[in-house]
């Protein structure tokens, strides 16, 4: 008989950049708006070990879903799983119709690629796909729905309360320092960045997206994505 186990789900703490990792854990939890569920990965050292920091502790990561069903093609769960599916598991047809659910890639190995967004706070964005080991951003896409004569500013205004008190002030400060970049000479932030007076670079307009997103939600963990910090009460 398969012995159980109880599988953790650990803070974020690794540093930026491209490991292995050991899918460890799917868990819901409970946020100021809504639920999320939490994949949790192990990080790995070059030696295919646990990659342990100064104190001998592991290393973990994690990306964050909205709480789903998986009835939708388009969630982010399904592309996740979509990207972790091997040679064998890939099929053209199939992946249209349906997907094993998340569980059957617990302790699978994959290569994935880290972003910090704080000291504290980091997240995958990336997994090396095991069918042809082409890099999937699994990050969530703006799909264009935001009304763009909302003001930025009051937008975060509205929904600062979900925000833990002890980051508002960081809080407010990176994410006007952030609508600020992304505004014309009269202070107008910028929708469209086709459209833009000046050019934006690659990662620009990733971040912008994120931007794009967080008006959309109003979430504080769309937030948080955006700039860093512990800002969940």
């Amino acid at each position: 008989m398969k012995q159980e186990i109880n599988r953790f789900t650990a803070y974020t703490n690794c540093p930026s950049g491209e490991y292995g990792a050991i899918f460890n854990n799917s868990e819901i939890k409970k946020y100021p708006k809504g639920e999320r569920e939490i994949l949790t990965f192990l990080i790995l050292g070059e030696d295919g070990f646990p990659f342990l920091n100064n104190k001998q502790e592991p290393y973990y990561s994690v990306i964050v879903c909205n709480k789903s069903k998986g009835s939708s093609p388009k969630s982010k769960i399904n592309k996740i799983i979509k990207a972790m599916l091997d040679a064998k598991e890939y099929d053209p047809v199939n992946v249209h119709i349906g997907l094993p659910k998340i569980d059957n890639f617990y302790n699978r190995i994959f290569k994935v690629r880290i972003t910090s967004k704080g000291e504290n706070y980091n997240f995958i964005t990336h997994i090396q796909r095991p069918r042809d080991l082409r890099w999937e951003c699994i990050e969530g896409e703006f799909d264009g729905t935001i009304n763009n004569n909302s003001d930025p500013i009051e937008v975060f205004k509205s929904m600062k309360h979900t925000i833990n008190k002890r980051e508002l002030n960081y809080a407010q400060e990176a994410f006007y320092s952030t609508v600020n970049y992304y505004s014309d000479k009269d202070g107008k932030f910028t929708f469209n960045l086709d459209q833009a007076e000046k050019k934006y670079y690659r990662a620009d307009q990733e971040r912008h997206k994120s931007v794009l997103k967080f008006l959309e939600t109003k979430d504080v963990m769309d937030l948080q994505n955006l700039i860093g910090g512990e800002l969940v009460k």
